[in-house]
């Protein structure tokens, strides 16, 4: 049922050193490719950087480059150990996608688009979390880097996450005391 895996999905950055198949990561895609998107734009775009690949290890240069030169930490050690954590968990990851969303011909339709690929992205968690696969997204240093063109996205598509993908290690607590306010305290009734 699908408010199972609704409950039951955590963000994963912890995996198993098990491949994910690419026929695991087409089904999930296609549940990406189902996510409502008003006027029908079909605005998102999915870059997959294959393991032990060329571009992956070129995504994860920039990411670390990035990372040295702005982390806000003005101890060197530090800021080199954070770099080359960010290189290392891009590189390590079973799987690494990049998810970008395509602008439109206004604002507006720009700003659908998003939306529309950020539904996209929660689908292709929950096809995840139904084959027992975990997905960590992140709008963080691989975003935030500038790997877009370098990795084959066009320069004017908007970045709308990196997903680390993978089986989940026995280590990640996927059963975490995850809580939600009550409806009543964030809904407003009229």
């Amino acid at each position: 049922m699908v408010l199972d895996a609704i409950h039951a999905r955590r963000t994963v950055r912890e995996f198993t050193e098990d491949a994910v198949s690419d026929s695991a990561l087409e089904l999930m895609i296609e549940a990406a490719t189902w996510a409502p998107n008003h006027r029908s734009t079909e605005p998102w775009r999915f870059i997959v950087l294959g393991k032990d690949g060329e571009m992956r290890a070129k995504a994860a240069q920039i990411v670390h480059d990035w990372t040295f030169e702005n982390v806000k930490n003005p101890n060197p050690e530090r800021r080199a150990a954070s770099s080359k954590e960010a290189q290392q968990e891009i590189i390590d990851a079973p799987a690494f996608m990049y998810v970008y969303s395509v602008q439109g011909r206004n604002d507006e339709v720009t700003k659908e688009n998003y939306a529309a690929t950020a539904c996209a992205v929660q689908n292709l968690m929950l096809a995840a979390e139904s084959l027992g696969i975990g997905v960590g997204w992140s709008t963080g240093k691989p975003c935030l880097a500038p790997v877009g063109t370098a990795i084959g996205a066009e320069p004017d598509w908007d970045i709308v996450g990196a997903l680390y993908i993978g089986y989940p290690s026995e280590t990640q607590d996927r059963q975490s005391d995850a809580k939600r306010a009550s409806v009543n305290d964030v809904t407003i009734w009229s």
